[in-house]
Order: structure tokens, then sequence, then C-alpha cells
């Protein structure tokens, strides 16, 4: 009698390991589930929904830590602003539809010419901004003159139309000890100066200006 007891409960403590076992495995699944949505909210928190680039806030993020970088090893790069002109005139001339597929087209291009250590951001309606890590001062003229030939030679097709775009883009370069709300205030102020009907190239703390024909 006391054997078939014995065999009895043991093969109930076999039982409940199994159902243990089991709550484990589901509980753990349960978890990653619950791991996974919160990487996607996170990342949806930081991402513009238009362009699948960063928005403000995780751009402000990437720039906060790239300057800290900066500091710790002596990294130097640049932050590039481009503020597209007469976005508004695009919107009431074709629609705020067409408008959307030109901020996607823009977007494109600036992917497609950065390099995959850059951060691309859409900051806010029609301004777009990159920061570029580890980019020597000598190399930013270049880098820049390429970029802004490239998205004004943008034109994109919505129906019948050919929409061409057109780009003010400014820049500053960074160092160690660079304030994050500086930086922006400059690279601001340089697109700023090349608004209008100018095309300018922002160097350091002078401006090289060619007027269009």
């Amino acid at each position: 009698m006391a054997y078939t007891n014995l065999s009895k409960s043991k093969r109930i403590s076999d039982r409940q390991v199994v159902e243990l076992l089991e709550a484990a495995a589901l509980a753990e699944q349960t978890l990653s589930e619950q791991h996974e949505r919160i990487r996607y909210l996170e990342n949806l928190s930081i991402t513009d929904e238009l362009t699948d680039l960063l928005n403000r806030r995780g751009f402000q993020h990437e720039l906060d830590r790239a300057l800290s970088r900066a500091s710790r090893t002596g990294d130097k790069g640049v932050l590039v602003i481009c503020d597209m002109n007469h976005f508004k005139s695009i919107n009431d001339s074709y629609g705020h539809m067409a408008g959307d597929c030109v901020l996607k087209e823009v977007a494109k291009a600036l992917v497609k010419h950065c390099r995959k250590s850059d951060y691309i951001a859409r900051l806010s309606g029609d301004e777009f901004a990159i920061l570029m890590p580890n980019t020597a001062p000598d190399r930013v003229e270049a880098i820049i003159g390429k970029l802004n030939k490239l998205l004004n030679m943008l034109v994109v097709r919505w129906g019948q139309h050919e929409i061409p775009v057109s780009v003010s883009v400014g820049y500053e370069n960074y160092t160690a000890g660079t304030n994050p709300n500086q930086l922006l205030h400059l690279a601001d102020k340089s697109m700023y100066h090349n608004k209008g009907n100018r095309i300018a190239c922002h160097i350091g703390s002078q401006y090289v200006e060619k007027r269009t024909l």
C-alpha cells in the first residue's frame, strides 16, 4: 500500500513539473512579447510616421550622444539643416497628398546620399536634419555642395505633373565641447541665410553667394 501511494505521489509530482515547465515557457513567451512590444513603441516614439526617418525627439537623442562622444574622443562632425523652399505653394497647387509625396522623395534622396553611419531626421513639416559624425572639416564643403545639387535637381512626378524641388541647405561643424542647442542654432542660421532666391555655400562663419539667374 505504501509503495502504491508513493508511486501515485511521484506521478502527481511529475505532472506538476510538466505544468510548471509549461507555465514557465508561457511566461517567457509573454515576457518576450512584452519586450518586443516595448521596443516597437520606443521605436515608434522616435520615428517620423510619414518618412520613416527619425523625428525631432529621436534626432535630439542621437545629437546628444554624438556630442558626448565627441567630448570623450575628440570626434569631429557636421550638422546639416535642409529646409524646402516654397513648400506651401506645392500644397496649395497640388494638394497635401502631393506635398507628402514630395517629402517622402526628399527623405529617400537623403537616405540614398548619406552614409549608414549618418543620422537623418525630419524635424518639422518641411525641415530635415542630417548628423554626420566622423566628418573632417576639410571634406564638408564638397559634401554639402553635392547634397545641395542633388536635392535641387530632384523632380517629383505627381500624376501628370512634375514638381521641381527647391531646398536651402545650411550646416555647422562640431567638435569636443560643442553645445547642442548652439549647434542647432548656428546650422539653422546658416540655412536661413541661404533661403530665398540665392544659392549659397556656408563656409564656417563666412558665406559665398551666387544669385540665381
